[in-house]
């Protein structure tokens, strides 16, 4: 499933959450946040969430994620390159 909007992943973890058989107040007890957090997050306010939280979310639901780009992106951000690549800066590596 395709999931590139935060009403996506609020639906994913609520309908996952669900099969399960968990509780908004269950989940949020696991990830140590708030049942209100899991509320929000469920309601399409994915973007209150961080990576870290997020990924606690995926382990206590047992979900996985596969992330893939469009082809033809590019991103120019040095901080997220290849450090087995060449240097972005244009040093010596």
């Amino acid at each position: 499933m395709l999931v590139n909007t935060a009403r996506g992943w609020g639906n994913v973890v609520r309908d996952r959450r669900l099969e399960l058989g968990m509780t908004q107040e269950d989940l949020a007890k696991r990830i140590g946040r708030t049942r209100w957090w899991v509320l929000r997050f469920e309601a399409g306010h994915a973007g209150s969430g961080s990576i870290e939280n997020l990924l606690k979310m995926l382990d206590v639901l047992e979900l996985y994620i596969d992330v893939k780009t469009e082809p033809g992106y590019d991103d120019s951000d040095p901080m997220l390159a290849d450090p087995s690549g060449p240097d972005p800066w244009g040093g010596r590596s």
